[in-house]
């Protein structure tokens, strides 16, 4: 007789809330079922969506102190589960502990972040300038958020919504992706556990599309914040747009590094590495193309096959992510294309793979692989780089490295991202934006502009 798998219900209005369906959680190293979610029905949208509109006035009207000061106890209580919640990414997204760890603790810095975002919350008043009295300029919640967020990073991608969002004064329904829905569902957990208000933040688990409908659809949410991807988003928007919700979407990326002929050969091959291989290449933020010198080409892959040759990733999270990861290297080998690496190794787990000699044509250089695939591209003159960074309809996160520190900030100024990072990897803080240009998507989320992206604004106008 098997096992009974322990079960995880829905958060509604401060509630766990068994359903009549459950959806397994499976490890992607073994494929075994360990837990079972809640699968959410239209009605528990319904009822979560009333919750949070119920809630949100008073939680709008709470000073920035206060509400600085609940963020801070959901903040601190998030530090306390840290290690836990690592385990469940571990555990459900296949994520090595170690990556797990780190992006837990990015978290909750995020969350820290924007607890002091909430007290400095003010309003300004301005001067009459020809008559009247006076002008306030209030920000105020824009109310209930959808926040939909996809499995690679099942922690961080819904704290970068749930942290700012609270900080405005908003309510915030949560649609983890199925695939990897408890650490996420933990983190709701532990923001009702801290004391926030019922209704303030639920968490609904369950068929993605069907839930997302109902969400993006419903008259209560006023905005929907998406990450994943653009064949999504669009839906997504189609969904919300004649409702007039406001939108944030970030939807992937295909990261160039472009490698200057004065770089530190050795900095740009732990760029490539790290970023282009973490979490085994299923992240949005991934180093997809290095483009480096012609002349400088075989001392980078020299140093390059060195270091991927120490590599060893976590299982890859979904089978169509394996299967796209074939697909993408048969398409590179027929179209001319080297390969090095890249092999099926059992477990869901792949080696990572090195490519040359692919262009324009290839999809693997024209669509994002969210693969542990890295191509690598010689080019002839540095104009020719930043075209090549700047070709596909991407414009996420790019790389610059360079010895030449004014020469590397006018070749970040060309690439058309909204983060590019000179001379290392590490790309995300929580007090500066991160933004998708082009097909990577609308809005941004972090720093003062993510905590705005969840706020409308209110002139009062005092004529006597």
């Amino acid at each position: 007789m098997s096992a009974v798998l322990p079960r995880h219900g829905l958060i509604i209005d401060g509630a766990e809330v068994a359903t009549a369906e459950w959806m397994d959680v499976t490890d992607p190293g073994t494929g075994a079922a360990f837990a079972q979610v809640a699968a959410a029905s239209p009605g528990d949208v319904d009822r979560a969506v009333h919750a949070a509109r119920a809630a949100v006035a008073a939680w709008r009207a709470t000073s920035p102190v206060e509400r600085g000061q609940a963020i801070a106890r959901f903040a601190r209580a998030l530090d306390a589960e840290a290690g836990r919640i690592a385990e469940l990414i571990h555990r459900e997204e296949g994520k090595p502990l170690g990556e797990a760890q780190a992006e837990v603790a990015r978290g909750c810095e995020v969350v820290h972040h924007f607890a002091g975002e909430a007290e400095r919350l003010w309003s300004a008043f301005l001067p009459a300038g020809g008559g009247g009295r006076g002008s306030e300029v209030r920000p105020d919640g824009i109310g209930v958020v959808a926040a939909i967020t996809p499995w690679n990073f099942p922690v961080a991608l819904v704290i970068w919504k749930l942290a700012p969002a609270l900080a405005a004064g908003c309510c915030v329904v949560v649609k983890p992706a199925q695939e990897a829905p408890l650490a996420a569902r933990a983190v709701c957990e532990v923001a009702n556990q801290s004391g926030l208000g019922p209704g303030i933040v639920s968490c609904l688990t369950g068929d993605g599309p069907l839930v997302g409908e109902a969400l993006a659809t419903h008259p209560g949410v006023d905005k929907v914040a998406f990450t994943g991807s653009r064949r999504v988003a669009e839906i997504i928007a189609g969904w919300a747009s004649p409702r007039l919700k406001a939108l944030s979407l970030e939807l992937g990326g295909h990261g160039p590094l472009v490698v200057i002929d004065d770089a530190d050969l050795e900095i740009a091959v732990d760029v490539a590495i790290s970023q282009g291989y973490a979490n085994a290449g299923q992240a949005c933020y991934s180093v997809n193309r290095v483009l480096v010198p012609r002349a400088l080409e075989q001392a980078f892959l020299e140093k390059f096959r060195t270091r991927v040759a120490e590599v060893a990733l976590g299982p890859m999270a979904t089978d169509r992510g394996l299967v796209r990861h074939r697909d993408l290297l048969a398409d590179a080998r027929a179209k001319g294309a080297t390969v090095e690496g890249g092999e099926d190794l059992g477990g869901a787990r792949v080696a990572p793979a090195l490519v040359t000699g692919a262009g324009p044509g290839v999809r693997l250089v024209d669509e994002e692989p969210f693969t542990p695939i890295v191509a690598v591209m010689p080019y002839a003159a540095l104009d020719d780089a930043i075209a090549e960074a700047n070709r596909p309809d991407y414009g996420l996160v790019g790389y610059v490295c360079g010895h030449d520190l004014r020469r590397a900030i006018d070749v970040a100024h060309a690439i058309e991202c909204g983060t590019v990072v000179i001379n290392g990897w590490r790309v995300v803080v929580p007090y500066a934006p991160y933004a998708g240009w082009r097909g990577s998507g609308i809005g941004c989320e972090l720093g003062r502009p993510g905590l705005e992206a969840f706020i409308r604004w209110q002139h009062v106008r005092v004529l006597a």
